[in-house]
């Protein structure tokens, strides 16, 4: 089946950058990722994903991206990934965002 969802999440992406894990037999691709820095301070992110078919290594997507106090930035690239695949958003520093990510689930079960 194939399915549009959305994912959200809110906080601190310094030390728990993991936000989403596409479990087996899936296949996501992702549409948007919305960004918005929510306590007033520019920040610096990265997005990248752990490819699970290459050891687990870190592919970068965005690296030093900067991000100003109160704005948002919008990834509208689409990209694909795999069963066993995570994404990861880090800050430079504590911080506060909230995520939007919109995506298609291709479901194998």
């Amino acid at each position: 089946t194939e399915v549009l969802k959305r994912l959200t999440a809110s906080g601190d992406f310094d030390s728990t950058p993991t936000i989403l894990t596409v479990p087996a037999l899936h296949i996501y691709t992702i549409l948007s990722i919305f960004i918005t820095e929510t306590i007033s301070s520019d920040e610096t992110i990265w997005l990248k994903m752990t490819d699970n078919d290459n050891s687990n290594r870190d592919i970068f997507i965005l690296r030093s991206q900067a991000i100003n106090a109160n704005e948002t930035f919008i990834h509208n690239d689409k990209f694909v990934l795999g069963a066993g695949d995570t994404l990861k958003l880090q800050s430079g520093s504590v911080c506060d965002m909230d995520v939007l990510i919109s995506y298609i689930d291709q479901d194998w079960t």
